[in-house]
């Protein structure tokens, strides 16, 4: 509100200093004097009067309580913006005096403006809700409960001649009371329950196939596994097969080699034992017809070699004179060519 001050150098006289949202009127001597927005004055307090009209838009917001075409009641909460359009025929029609001590207001001109627009409201709200059931109010009426009020309104001759413009008409709420509102809803919750189910079956069937879909897989690759594993044990069983034909191809070929190898030796040896038999029969051969065919001195004496090269230690030897003389006689005739 505005400002009214006073100063020791004028003690009778104020001053008053409005802000630009308002709009301040001046009377003395029952007569406008001045008038303009956000005025700024000194005055006498015993001979003038001070009116402030706000200049901004106002808001004001009312419940009104009306019945349905089904005999149900309703709370519609409206919301009303206006302003004031002609500030001198508002002052002339509401008091907008303000006290020249304070600056406030003497009365309270909005709440009268409030008790206004409720009662210019109410005609066409009621007019509107009575030609519908609660449910169509309660879905469909916000809007058009709006357009209705500010259509009415808007054509009210009453406003005019209270210097007021119409800016808007918002309805927040229609509701009926708390058990029809109850009533109303079950149907609706029961659709949303009835969905929330669907979407709550519809996930775990989701969730169920999902599961399987994981144990298929994880069957899938234990089976791939085991097969793997199959193959695995087949090849290495396979692998130990063919290590064990290696090894007894490998045994066979040592056996057949030790067998070829004994065989040769064996061989070899009889061989060797053949060869010496037969050099030793050879040699037999040899000395038996050197024994033949060797004069019988010669014979003699290759007998006493051999026999001498056996016997080791001799402890007696008879000779016999015609032994000696037999054997000396018949190795001299062989030295000189003479028969006997």
């Amino acid at each position: 509100m505005a400002t009214i001050s006073k100063t020791v150098f004028l003690p009778w006289a104020r001053h008053l200093r409005g802000e630009s949202s308002e709009y301040i009127l001046i009377y003395g001597g029952g007569q406008l004097r001045r008038s303009g927005p956000g005025l700024a004055f000194w005055f006498n307090p015993l001979s003038t009067a001070v009116a402030i009209v706000p200049r901004e838009d106002i808001e004001t917001t009312f419940m009104l309580r009306e019945r349905s075409s089904d005999f149900q009641e309703l709370s519609v909460q409206v919301t009303i913006t206006y302003r004031v359009i002609d500030h001198a025929m508002a002052a002339e029609r509401l008091n907008f005096s303000v006290s020249l001590r304070s600056g406030s207001w003497l009365e309270q001109p909005l709440d009268r403006l409030a008790s206004f627009w409720l009662q210019r409201s109410l005609k066409s709200a009621r007019d509107y809700i009575s030609s519908m059931s609660v449910q169509q109010a309660v879905t469909q009426a916000p809007s058009a409960i709006a357009d209705a009020i500010g259509e009415a309104l808007s054509t009210d001759p009453e406003l005019e001649a209270m210097g007021l413009g119409l800016v808007g008409v918002q309805v927040n709420s229609v509701l009926p009371s708390a058990d029809v509102e109850k009533a109303l809803q079950t149907p609706t919750r029961e659709s949303i329950q009835q969905k929330a189910d669907e979407a709550m079956f519809e996930r775990r069937a989701i969730a169920v196939e999902k599961e399987r879909a994981i144990k298929q897989n994880e069957l899938d690759t234990e089976i791939e596994l085991e097969k793997k594993n199959e193959s695995l044990i087949r090849k290495k069983g396979e692998n130990r097969r063919l290590e064990i034909e290696a090894e007894n191809e490998a045994g066979r070929l040592t056996a057949e080699g030790d067998a070829q190898q004994v065989r040769i030796r064996a061989e070899g040896q009889a061989e060797s034992k053949r060869i010496t038999a037969q050099a030793e029969n050879e040699a037999e051969a040899a000395r038996v017809a050197l024994y033949r065919d060797a004069p019988p001195s010669v014979a003699t004496g290759m007998a006493m070699m051999q026999f001498a090269s056996k016997i080791r230690d001799i402890q007696h030897l008879n000779i016999t004179p015609d032994m000696l003389a037999s054997n000396l006689r018949q190795f001299l005739t062989e030295e000189s060519g003479k028969p006997e």
